[in-house]
């Protein structure tokens, strides 16, 4: 299949990683930090999602979690986003975070998760890379999962996603009760 050729938002498409990914991020971030900056606004930019995972087959989709510093409002950061632009598409179902997208082509599209770090979302992102980077096991058998969820659902994006998080949270659920960290959701599990 010609990746060019794709609905790279509603079609399930994987490719193998490309280490292209790591600079296409650290350009995006530059703009994105930049974009901030003019209007005084601060705080970390990150490069999440499967494309962050060396070795990851993964959607040729480049995730971003921008964490704005806890004083300034998430609302507030969202035009600096449109102005180099990103199409802000709400919260997506997650309180406190915005889902923003930029691009329609493959390895020139970016999905912004903005939220204060202290969001579940962020949270929950940046500790499945975590466990990824750490655990060749989880890591191995998530790329057989999103890989026969591909070949099952290759044009229906929303179960593949509900299935592949199912996934996600079992691992995150499991870590958290192995760890004896707090569960935003359940309580200390």
């Amino acid at each position: 299949m010609d990746d060019w050729r794709i609905d790279i938002h509603n079609e399930v498409y994987l490719t193998q990683w490309n280490k292209e990914w790591a600079k296409t991020f650290h350009l995006e971030k530059q703009g994105i930090i930049g974009s901030m900056i003019a209007e005084d606004h601060y705080g970390a930019v990150y490069h999440v999602g499967s494309t962050s995972i060396e070795g990851m087959v993964a959607k040729p989709i480049i995730d971003i979690l921008v964490c704005p510093n806890d004083d300034v409002p998430v609302e507030d950061v969202i035009p600096d986003l449109e102005r180099i632009g990103y199409k802000n598409l709400g919260d997506g179902g997650r309180q406190g975070r915005y889902f923003l997208s930029s691009g329609d082509k493959p390895h020139e599209t970016f999905y912004v998760h903005l939220c204060h770090e202290g969001n579940q979302v962020a949270q929950d992102q940046l500790l499945f890379q975590k466990i990824e980077r750490t655990n060749p096991v989880i890591c191995s058998k998530y790329a057989r999962l999103k890989t026969l969820l591909w070949d099952l659902f290759p044009d229906d994006r929303a179960t593949y996603s509900a299935l592949k998080g199912l996934f996600i949270e079992g691992v995150l659920s499991a870590y958290r009760q192995a760890s004896g960290e707090y569960d935003g959701k359940e309580g200390i599990t």
